[in-house]
């Protein structure tokens, strides 16, 4: 009765629910419309797209470093990289198409989040409720522009194809490999996607095992689930369907087990920015999962144990948050619908519809106003704030690109990428942000060590010979660079700006700035 009753409602009254739903999709997009800047990883991206198209030949190995790299160098985001190019690095629009694109993978996640939530019997004004709940948390994938957007959309997209097999349709696998093959090219996420398969399958064989009854379920095992053993080849086939073929999986069995103690969003949960608020939100995400639980027949939570898998990674590492958010967000309405609490909150909120109509309008042109001001159909490149996490050294490049600066230049882990982008093949870069990826494990450390002047950090340029060395202002390494005390004076000061600063070696002539000329006159 419940719902034929909330589906009445529905159809009584659209506009409260167009109202709720926009709202909390602009929301959305207002809360992260914050993350405006363009982040590094795009450019190393870019760079090996832009690097193959010129040569006709796919770079399996590293061609932007000086220092130690692995071989083959496995770009598990070469395919992002390839989308970034179309849309930013080939596009007259230049870094504002990863903005845009950016918009419109937001949309198509809403729009799949919402088709998933209905298909799990969510009430529409339901996932206007919850979504907002996990803003906190689901924030960390929607920089512009990050590969692990393209997982969160190619996530849900699964979940949809995986709703179909609950409805005993079989043709989704050939659409589900289609996916399968886009996304492990795309990102390393793809094995988020693995997941998720594998635990859908374990926990179809289990609902059937209790609606069916063994000896019924063994009986008619294979006309129903025959297609889940083609996955498995399918699976193993497609992991090598990529330029490195088999060095694919093995590479990221080696980064899955890697720890990452040095990286932001590898730390735990509570060590995010806000903690507070995120906290406050995960604790209310994970209670709401223990009252549905209790409300709910576990045959009927179906996708609850990847679920539950996304809060255990979310909170062990910031950068999951976002993986148990949008899952979360897609499966919770409908879990929460048909409970005593979802039956009370649609019932109330549909005896006060006309105000909550007018307010969810005033909080859309709310919401709109402050995207509209924020303008988030442009990115943004920062490069003049001394105390910036992300700062791009812009003058000091279009100085080493105006003097023909060629060489090995030692670069921060954020900045190489940038510079890749702009100066490669004539600047190569000791350091540009992909990590295991393209690098052997201790060149990072002795990177730290260099920049942070730590005990021993002359022993990088040593090792490491260099022809020029970008460093920013506030570096530790920055006042000890020049110094004969310091065993470093072959190296000299020709470009500074309040961010960043340029020494190279002293066989090479370029030219100094002219603030740098200035200032020695004196």
């Amino acid at each position: 009765m419940w719902n034929r009753n909330l589906r009445i409602g529905v159809y009584r009254d659209g506009r409260l629910i167009l109202a709720a739903c926009l709202a909390a999709f602009l929301g959305f997009v207002a809360y992260v419309s914050r993350l405006s800047n363009v982040t590094h990883d795009a450019f190393h991206e870019m760079a090996l797209v832009r690097a193959l198209f010129e040569s006709g030949r796919f770079p399996l190995n590293d061609i932007f470093a000086f220092t130690p790299t692995n071989s083959p160098a496995v770009h598990h985001e070469w395919g992002t990289g390839l989308f970034l190019y179309m849309v930013a690095g080939a596009n007259p629009m230049g870094l504002h198409g990863m903005a845009v694109a950016r918009l419109l993978l937001i949309t198509l996640l809403a729009l799949t989040i919402y088709r998933v939530a209905r298909n799990n019997g969510a009430h529409p004004l339901m996932i206007a409720i919850c979504v907002p709940i996990a803003f906190p948390l689901a924030w960390v994938g929607f920089a512009t522009l990050r590969a692990q957007l393209l997982t969160l959309v190619f996530m849900t997209v699964q979940a949809l194809l995986q709703q179909t097999d609950w409805r005993g349709r079989k043709h989704w696998v050939a659409s589900w490999f289609l996916l399968y093959i886009v996304w492990l090219n795309a990102h390393a996420g793809f094995v988020v996607g693995v997941a998720m398969l594998g635990l859908h399958v374990l926990e179809r064989w289990i609902v059937a095992i209790h609606e069916l009854g063994y000896v019924r379920w063994r009986t008619e095992f294979a006309s129903r689930f025959w297609h889940h053993f083609a996955l498995l080849p399918l699976l193993a086939i497609g992991v090598c369907m990529n330029p490195w073929g088999l060095s694919y999986p093995a590479y990221v069995f080696h980064a899955i087990r890697m720890p990452r103690p040095t990286i932001f969003e590898w730390q735990p949960l509570w060590m995010t920015p806000d903690a507070v608020t995120t906290m406050v939100a995960f604790a209310g995400m994970a209670l709401s999962l223990g009252y549905v639980a209790k409300n709910r027949h576990w045959t009927r939570l179906r996708g609850w144990v990847f679920c539950c898998l996304a809060a255990y990674m979310a909170i062990k590492h910031i950068r999951h948050g976002s993986l148990f958010g949008i899952y979360w967000m897609a499966m919770l309405p409908g879990w929460l619908t048909p409970t005593p609490l979802g039956r009370s909150l649609i019932s109330r909120i549909n005896e006060h519809r006309i105000p909550l109509i007018a307010t969810a309008w005033v909080m859309c042109i709310a919401f709109s106003s402050f995207v509209v001001r924020q303008q988030v159909w442009l990115a943004s490149l920062p490069s003049d704030d001394p105390n910036g996490l992300m700062v791009y050294p812009a003058g000091a490049v279009s100085y080493l690109k105006e003097n023909e600066f060629r060489g090995k230049l030692v670069t921060p882990f954020a900045a190489g990428a940038y510079v890749s982008w702009n100066c490669y093949p004539n600047i190569l870069v000791s350091m540009d942000g992909r990590y295991e990826v393209a690098y052997q494990p201790e060149v990072l450390p002795k990177h730290d060590q260099f920049y942070s002047a730590a005990p021993g950090w002359q022993s990088f340029l040593t090792e490491f010979p260099a022809d020029g060395i970008l460093v920013q202002q506030n570096s530790p390494i920055r006042q000890l660079l020049g110094k004969k005390e310091t065993n470093s004076d072959h190296y000299h000061l020709v470009y500074e700006d309040k961010v960043f600063a340029v020494f190279v070696h002293d066989s090479l002539s370029v030219r100094a700035s002219e603030s740098v000329g200035s200032s020695l006159r004196r």
